[in-house]
């Protein structure tokens, strides 16, 4: 997108945050500001109006393209869950103690890629909604900061149409990125998420391992019962060791029970050749098991138990915190961050009507911003390696500064 776009999300070229940090202000890690996550959503204030007519009506003109390239198409609140697709790299982290586990693995062993392993199958069973994220404009940021888990990460949507965003989490011993560009294709009754990404985690001993991420599908989007389902392979691997893991996310055509749903089958390689064990086995959503060459079966991972207090949109327990803002945050937040959308926060209260109007409004300001734009829109918090081959190697990095920034404004209304 454009830069008079990005002015229209930053509010102000000038903003604190903005001039901090070209100021080059250094600080340490950041504190949460909240002393815990909350744990609910707000009661509904309305009940949600979803027909099969207003359904139909929407994605007809839309079936066989490419919905990532229609700059101004977005789906009715009705349709949304309460968080932008850049926000749910930060549901990423939900199981981050696998990267701490990883990290105090040794490097380059069969313990340390059997870890990052369950964490790259983890990543899938917190995406089993159907609910579709709130569409992040060119500019927008997202933060994440955890003291308890010691994490920070920080995300922007770096370019739309197709949109582009980038992703980096700090982590004891470790460092996740991502970048990615997203296709969505609509074929009538069932929508392909097809990502082109690199994921990698490095650890503080410089071992990297990286994979691609895999083919999302929700299916009977018009007709049947709504599901979602991952397929391909997901296979991990490092350029030390030459150890690396090949995971199968496969769905049966006929389900005779549900232990044949959502199943994943893997394998370990060495310099390329495979190895009769371990071998990797389980479910996506309920537990993946590594089993050893003596018989045993070892837990690799296992989602957490349902909330105490769930919500109509299905979030877990980490998910339901990714867009709160208590006072203390929202003192010291960008004005780019996702979390300051009023329409986010309207469907959050189940006010839809309001929700969608301000959705709307929001487009119609986007749009116009675009019309006025006289050059291309730049990130500001990552920098482009034009050179880099998209989902083969690091295209958007991290050019450092927020944190440094977000210290220096909260230092100063500490004064």
């Amino acid at each position: 997108m454009e830069k008079g776009i990005g002015k229209t999300l930053e509010a102000d070229a000038g903003s604190q945050v903005a001039a901090q940090a070209d100021a080059g202000v250094r600080g340490g890690r950041p504190r949460a500001l909240c002393a815990t996550r909350r744990d609910r959503l707000p009661e509904p204030a309305q009940r949600p109006s979803l027909t099969f007519a207003n359904l139909f009506a929407l994605v007809k003109d839309f079936v066989g393209t490419d919905v990532s390239l229609q700059k101004d198409m977005s789906l009715p609140t009705n349709f949304c869950e309460p968080l932008t697709d850049l926000q749910r790299r930060g549901e990423f982290m939900s199981y981050s103690e696998l990267l701490d586990q990883a990290a105090d693995a040794e490097a380059g062993s069969l313990q340390r890629l059997l870890l990052v392993t369950a964490y790259a199958v983890s990543v899938y069973s917190c995406v089993d909604r159907t609910w579709a994220p709130f569409r992040s404009p060119t500019g927008e940021t997202c933060e994440l900061v955890d003291e308890e888990r010691g994490i920070r990460a920080l995300g922007e949507k770096c370019a739309e149409c197709p949109g582009q965003q980038a992703f980096v989490c700090e982590g004891r011993r470790w460092v996740f990125s991502a970048d990615e560009q997203n296709k969505i294709e609509f074929r009538g009754n069932y929508a392909n998420w097809r990502p082109t990404a690199l994921l990698s985690v490095k650890f503080w001993d410089s071992e990297e391992l990286e994979w691609q991420p895999l083919l999302t599908t929700v299916s009977h989007i018009l007709i049947g019962k709504l599901s979602i389902h991952h397929t391909g392979t997901l296979h991990v691997h490092g350029s030390t060791s030459g150890l690396a893991s090949k995971t199968v996310f496969r769905e049966p055509l006929l389900a005779l029970s549900s232990r044949h749903v959502h199943a994943v089958k893997g394998h370990i390689e060495r310099d390329g050749q495979p190895l009769h064990y371990p071998r990797i086995h389980g479910r996506w959503d309920s537990a993946v098991y590594v089993s050893h060459k003596q018989g045993q079966d070892e837990l690799l991972f296992q989602p957490r138990a349902p909330p105490l207090h769930p919500c109509r949109y299905g979030f877990g327990t980490w998910t339901l915190g990714l867009n709160d803002m208590p006072a203390s945050l929202e003192r010291i937040l960008p004005p780019s961050d996702a979390r300051r959308r009023r329409d986010l926060r309207l469907l959050e209260e189940g006010r839809y009507v309001e929700a969608d109007a301000e959705r709307l409004r929001i487009l119609k300001r986007i749009a116009a911003a675009r019309a006025l734009a006289t050059q291309s829109h730049q990130p500001r918090w990552f920098k482009l390696n034009p050179e880099a081959t998209l989902g083969q190697a690091r295209r958007l990095e991290y050019a450092g500064g927020y944190w440094e920034a977000r210290a220096a404004v909260e230092a100063g209304q500490a004064a």
